[in-house]
């Protein structure tokens, strides 16, 4: 969800989105900033477009890694680290993407990535590789307008999660794919009260975290069985308006996983902050930081962040410790795009292991 600010913003684009970096917050001196290194180009698509990314890690060169963007008025964009359009592919209305590497879904093995789309309410498979992405088959979602969504390895199951504005979370275990027809069958749903976007999955402990926009983070264990899908009673690990600061929207929920800490990071869209909480036990809190803009490179901070997405992976000598990608909703001067943080700024400017 985005606030708008009518036709003038439209029309004077790089003014509006100035006038967003320079927004003061009543908490701005406690809430630390970090600095985008890089950004990706802006979409073709004007008004609210860009959405939600991906990061697919070249494992040969880790340097030469992709991001995955999507566009929600035409297609999925893939982008070097650097920023550059390495490809585009006009796929419908994508919303939210996600990817894992390395799993076998019947007899075909290799790089998935899936994004839910709205043009015919499905969810759009892609293969990845170090080439770029090729669409590779597509399931219906099961209920209108697919949201949000992410996957997850829950035992020898790879799972998409589809999430919607209404309140569902659907459980489609993929049974087999082979770039022409992809069976899949919905093993589980869970209900919450309002609409939902951004999820993720911890594959290690089988844990699927879920923002529900208006109400905060929510995480529940998942299990497959032979009757389906099996929830745990969803507990709150934070709520809007509360002590820790976020607000309404929650939207991009993302893991940054080390061996030295893991934590989860969202979006809290309604006052363009990120909320770090530790993975682990309670998820206890850890911090607020913002996207600011950079005199030094000229890069503008971000605004009204939809998706998020994290890697740990070093991404070589520019990202030894991984990068944090954010949607930014209000790119000064030009239609919307993602910016590129490195982590290690994010652990510096929250004291973080």
């Amino acid at each position: 969800m985005k606030r708008f600010f009518g036709i003038s913003c439209l029309a004077l684009l790089s003014a509006c989105a100035t006038d967003m970096d320079a927004l003061v917050y009543d908490d701005a001196a406690s809430v630390p900033v970090v600095y985008a290194k890089a950004e990706t180009v802006p979409v073709e698509s004007t008004d609210d477009a860009a959405d939600d990314p991906a990061i697919w890690i070249n494992a040969s060169d880790p340097a030469s890694s992709y991001i995955l963007g999507t566009d929600k008025q035409a297609g999925l964009g893939i982008y070097t680290l650097s920023g550059a359009i390495q490809q585009f592919i006009p796929a419908g209305r994508l919303n939210n993407v996600d990817l894992r590497q390395g799993v076998t879904v019947g007899l075909w093995e290799g790089d998935l990535a899936a994004a839910t789309n709205r043009t015919d309410d499905s969810v759009t498979l892609f293969t990845v590789d170090g080439e770029g992405a090729n669409v590779f088959g597509s399931f219906a979602a099961e209920l209108p307008e697919p949201y949000g969504m992410c996957m997850g390895q829950v035992g020898r199951d790879l799972i998409v999660f589809i999430t919607y504005k209404t309140g569902e979370v659907d459980a489609h275990k993929l049974l087999s794919a082979n770039g022409n027809e992809t069976l899949q069958e919905r093993i589980g749903r869970i209900k919450f009260d309002t609409q939902l976007e951004g999820c993720v999955v911890d594959d290690a402990t089988d844990t699927l975290y879920i923002g529900e926009e208006m109400r905060g983070v929510w995480k529940t264990s998942v299990a497959s069985s032979i009757d389906g899908l099996k929830y745990t009673p969803p507990v709150l690990i934070d709520e809007i308006d509360g002590a820790t600061g976020i607000t309404g929207d929650v939207e991009g929920v993302a893991l940054y996983k080390s061996d030295a800490a893991s934590y989860l990071v969202i979006s809290s869209q309604g006052n363009d902050s990120y909320a770090v909480y530790d993975l682990d036990g309670d998820n206890n809190f850890r911090g607020r930081f913002r996207i600011a803009a950079s005199e030094e490179t000229g890069i503008d901070g971000a605004q009204e962040t939809d998706g998020i997405a994290i890697s740990s992976a070093p991404l070589g000598p520019d990202y030894p410790e991984g990068v944090l990608v954010a949607q930014d909703g209000f790119n000064r001067g030009a239609t919307q795009n993602f910016k590129i943080v490195d982590w290690r700024d994010v652990k510096a400017a929250l004291g973080l292991e």
